[in-house]
């Protein structure tokens, strides 16, 4: 039996699934180094909030444009080949950036980030699906759907209490030691899949006429959209939490606090629209539920003259209730998708949307705060998100309703 047979034989273990998702956990710390570092960012390098939401944006320039080709790409070099790339490029490049003196130097390297970052998401849940024990395979996959708010959880929280003892590259060094230590860590404990390979000429024209599959029905489209709507009021107002927090007079540790807790509770929601599910409580309740509470609490927090407590509760519901969406819109995508073999390319299209409502998010919201000054008109642009999230998501579901 050959060796690359052999490889192709790998014994499922929850262990290797779990190290994965700590693999896509410490390549977000990436995304999410940034919020806790803005105030300071602002001051040090004299940015504008504009200025700072496109740091934030930019770093989804990669997915926003390359997600479906990314996904053949993965498909060439292997899902641990390409995480492991992925991890390596993150660490070089948050190195790098701990050391710019600039906006425009630092926006290259998150540039790059943001590419090398998609070869981490767009092979980890392809190669959880192979590793993970098949009885375990609904949990690892609903636990995937939350590597985002765990990595902000963590990333805000310990970003905000080291930046009371160092500066903010000090945050950019921390994250690129932690993405080379998960790089080794999956290089020596997940075994590899076997599955990369370089496709011939008949392989490529059938990945193209996948992608043309999928992409001239309206379902996936719908998916994607109704996806966009949720992250671009999800990223912008946990983004700027450090910047609206230091306004109302927050900082230090209790900011931090604040921060990862409204960001944490998102992981709450991700997983309990995972057991819904399960239980077979509607999708489109769910996300009807996740896009009114939103529209609900971003008016409290913002559109009217809330204290900070009534504001942190709020932002925390807003949290809370829109983790529903993410796991309900992943549960989704597979069963509107064209046919079993389109999932991969029905994701890597969802990803370039996620994409594109967190690129798109942070910049409009910076600047209609900067066009305004001030955030009290924030709510009816997230509110518009929230209704546009409700109309897409009942013909979403329309649509699932009777494809099953």
């Amino acid at each position: 039996m050959s060796a690359s047979h052999q490889e192709q034989q790998v014994t499922p273990s929850a262990t290797q699934a779990f190290i994965v998702f700590l693999a896509g956990v410490s390549a977000a710390l990436h995304i999410w180094k940034l919020p806790p570092a803005l105030p300071v960012l602002q001051e040090t390098l004299e940015l504008s909030l504009s200025q700072a939401g496109w740091l934030i944006s930019v770093f989804q320039l990669a997915g926003m444009l390359l997600g479906l080709v990314f996904g053949l790409f993965v498909q060439r070099i292997g899902q641990k080949q390409s995480i492991l790339i992925g991890l390596c490029v993150l660490s070089a490049a948050s190195f790098a950036g701990a050391t710019a003196s600039g906006i425009a130097t630092l926006l290259v390297f998150r540039i790059i980030e943001g590419f090398a970052l998609l070869m981490v998401t767009m092979s980890a849940p392809a190669l959880i699906k192979h590793i993970a024990p098949k009885a375990r395979l609904s949990f690892f996959v609903a636990l995937w759907s939350a590597y985002i708010p765990t990595a902000t959880v963590f990333a805000l929280f310990a970003g905000a209490s080291m930046l009371n003892y160092f500066d903010w590259s000090a945050l950019w060094t921390g994250s690129g030691i932690i993405t080379l230590m998960m790089a080794l860590l999956v290089w020596r404990m997940v075994k590899e899949n076997g599955s990369g390979h370089t496709p011939g000429h008949n392989q490529l024209h059938q990945a193209w006429l996948s992608i043309k599959q999928t992409l001239t029905v309206k379902e996936p489209w719908l998916v994607a959209v109704t996806f966009s709507m949720y992250t671009s009021q999800w990223v912008a107002i946990i983004s700027f939490l450090p910047i609206i927090y230091r306004e109302a007079g927050i900082s230090g540790a209790l900011m931090g606090t604040f921060t990862a807790i409204a960001a944490g509770v998102n992981i709450v929601g991700n997983l309990l629209a995972g057991k819904l599910l399960q239980q077979k409580v509607s999708a489109n309740l769910l996300l009807n539920i996740a896009f009114i509470t939103m529209i609900v609490s971003a008016f409290v927090a913002f559109g009217l003259n809330s204290s900070p407590w009534t504001q942190f509760i709020a932002i925390t519901l807003f949290s809370a209730a829109g983790g529903l969406a993410p796991a309900t819109l992943f549960n989704l995508a597979v069963k509107v998708t064209p046919s079993a073999q389109n999932i991969p390319v029905t994701i890597g299209w969802l990803q370039q949307w996620i994409s594109f409502g967190q690129f798109a998010g942070p910049i409009i919201v910076a600047l209609l705060v900067d066009y305004t000054q001030g955030w009290r008109s924030v709510w009816l642009l997230t509110g518009a998100w929230g209704a546009l999230g409700i109309i897409l998501s009942y013909l979403l579901c329309r649509t699932a309703a009777v494809k099953s």
